[in-house]
């Protein structure tokens, strides 16, 4: 998985974790 907020496909979804463990979701719709 490549971590970019934009990119060819319409909507982008994948989870997130900081160096806290904290799971978050994130969503990208351009």
């Amino acid at each position: 998985m490549a971590k970019c907020e934009v990119c060819g496909k319409d909507v982008s979804f994948g989870i997130q974790v900081s160096h806290s463990h904290r799971r978050s979701n994130r969503t990208w719709k351009p």
